[in-house]
């Protein structure tokens, strides 16, 4: 049986203050809410991903013949699932995976001109492609095996921060292809989530593309926290919401009324459960860092539920099913939002 995924709403959201030195420590061997249940069942998703690595390094294609390939996003998503699992591109038990991924999003994926995107792939919406890659590359730049590959891949960040710089639009948003004169609410907020990543890997990202960016988000919010899907819009997306949350959280507006407000929104509008939804995995990953970062007394439980819902539709060979990009895409994000109380990431740490 297929399973999917689908966000509705559930338990209350408390904002918290900026990190502190307790927040920003290193995380204990197990966090208290992850028991051994979740972790054999994160060992096996990792597992699954292992194996379905094509030859080339890259990953994409679904045993479910409709769903696109996307083999560019799709490799930078599984290489942060790797990295989560506290493999570096030279230890751990998916050191080579990860190696691999990035020898191929270095080899096919980096164009000239900073667009991270394999182009001979025909990829539809190629910005999250170009989003989700440097956010792993971000990740990655101090962890690699020599200097020649860390000034490679210093070089590669830096080009695509200037892509992305270059195809911001006027409003401070961005769009699902590199067009100057289109742009939505997913989209900016993966870029911003990208670009935070640069900025804390050490690659200059100026601050005037973060506050448009922000600004975008504010213009797109309603007065009840809603978050539309592009400013003038009427359509409320709850996984533009949850991001939204995320990338101001990442822009360091910790104690922002607007904050409060997206936040107090999704506790009384966003739950969760499993079934067939568009976007539904990509609510369910900013939902989790969302409700993550927030913390507060409620956290342990809803991961609790959480991961309880996700082990009950984990298929028999360690996938999930996914209902936008099948079984990669769905165990990518299953596994990657299982592992955020290891806090090990710095885009997902609080």
């Amino acid at each position: 049986m297929r399973a999917h995924f689908l966000v509705v709403l559930m338990t209350p959201l408390v904002a918290l203050p900026g990190p502190t030195l307790a927040q920003v420590s290193p995380p204990p061997l197990r966090p208290k809410e992850v028991i051994p249940a979740v972790e054999r069942s994160i060992e096996r998703g990792l597992q699954f991903l292992a194996r379905h690595q094509r030859i080339d390094g890259s990953y994409g294609k679904s045993r479910w013949e409709n769903f696109p390939t996307y083999p560019t996003a799709m490799s930078a998503l599984v290489g942060m699932a790797f990295l989560a699992s506290g493999s570096t591109p030279t230890r751990g038990p998916y050191a080579k995976q990860i190696r691999r991924i990035t020898d191929y999003l270095l080899g096919s994926c980096a164009n000239p001109n900073g667009y991270l995107t394999d182009l001979g792939a025909g990829e539809d919406r190629p910005m999250y492609s170009h989003a989700f890659t440097m956010t792993f590359l971000a990740h990655i730049y101090g962890q690699v095996e020599s200097e020649e590959r860390r000034r490679e891949i210093k070089a590669v960040l830096q080009r695509a921060v200037r892509f992305t710089m270059g195809t911001q639009t006027d409003a401070g948003g961005w769009g699902y292809r590199a067009n100057y004169y289109s742009d939505e609410g997913t989209l900016t907020v993966t870029q911003l989530q990208a670009l935070r990543s640069c900025r804390d890997a050490g690659i200059y990202v100026p601050r005037e593309v973060i506050d448009n960016a922000v600004r975008y988000i504010e213009s797109s919010t309603n007065d009840d926290g809603s978050v539309r899907y592009r400013p003038g819009s009427r359509r409320i997306r709850p996984g533009v919401t949850c991001a939204a949350l995320v990338t101001l959280w990442n822009a360091g507006r910790y104690d922002d009324p607007l904050l409060t407000r997206i936040a107090d929104y999704i506790k009384r509008n966003i739950y969760l459960r499993f079934e067939n939804q568009h976007h539904a995995e990509y609510v369910m990953y900013y939902l989790a860092q969302a409700r993550f970062l927030l913390g507060g007394s409620d956290w342990p439980d809803f991961y609790k539920q959480y991961a309880a819902m996700f082990l009950d539709n984990q298929m028999s060979d360690g996938s999930w099913e996914g209902s936008d990009g099948g079984e990669i895409y769905g165990t990518a994000i299953a596994v990657l939002v299982l592992q955020i109380p290891y806090n090990r990431l710095p885009v997902y740490e609080r």
